[in-house]
């Protein structure tokens, strides 16, 4: 039974992606366009990651979060010492008008990373399909920055 359990908790162990344990995986900064606020991002592995950003957008107060995939291999490594993944991914989006508008966004951007230095800049763009009070649609679009610790 214990020889069960350990090939078990090794078999686990072996199917979670690694990280680095000096991999900052936090990211805390500012966004510009919709909405005009603040994000942060937090890496689950080198794969996927979760992102929000709060803000406000046409006056109202907007909340998004979102489940992102990244695709690190797509674009040529031309800036020495950067990383530069394409991501997309899927979302919700909350926004207090009149009537609160909730929707879902398919967000896809581009990020870069310095190697030596904890900083991250993207841009991204997000239909996004309203569900609520009716059905409609919309449009998102930000830059920005994140520090990671």
């Amino acid at each position: 039974m214990k020889m069960r359990l350990i090939l078990l908790s090794v078999a686990l162990a072996a199917a979670v992606p690694a990280v680095a344990a000096d991999t900052p995986k936090l990211g805390v900064g500012a966004v510009l366009g919709v909405p005009f606020g603040v994000t942060a991002k937090y890496a689950l592995d080198s794969v996927y990651a979760v992102q929000s950003h709060l803000g406000v957008s046409d006056g109202d107060f907007t909340m998004n979060a979102d489940l992102l995939r990244n695709f690190d291999k797509i674009l040529p490594r031309k800036v020495p010492g950067t990383r530069i993944p394409l991501y997309a991914g899927l979302g919700l989006k909350v926004k207090s008008e009149r009537e609160t508008f909730v929707g879902i966004r398919f967000v896809g951007g581009v990020s870069m990373f310095h190697s030596t230095k904890p900083y991250e800049f993207f841009a991204e763009v997000a239909p996004v399909l309203r569900l609520a009070p009716n059905v409609d649609g919309a449009f998102d679009g930000a830059v920005g920055f994140r520090r990671y610790f």
